[in-house]
């Protein structure tokens, strides 16, 4: 079953993650994507994610060598 869920921001995220306790935090893929400035143009677009377990999707600023970049995380069941 394929689903779209929106990416909201990482506050929201980590009040869902507290909300229950066999929820956990985990990386959505391990996609490197470009940074745009700012997590608040991540926040809105839709993905689609297969199954029930994913509950919320938000954004991570990282840094690697080659500069910052975006790591998409999620919530799941489990």
């Amino acid at each position: 079953m394929t689903r779209t869920v929106n990416i909201i921001t990482k506050a929201e995220a980590m009040t869902i993650l507290r909300s229950t306790s066999n929820y956990r935090r985990f990386p959505y893929c391990s996609g490197k994507y470009a940074w745009k400035g700012s997590a608040k143009t991540y926040f809105g677009e839709p993905i689609q994610v297969d199954g029930d377990e994913v509950k919320a999707i938000y954004v991570e600023r990282r840094v690697d060598r080659y500069g910052p970049y975006a790591k998409m995380m999620c919530i799941t069941t489990g």
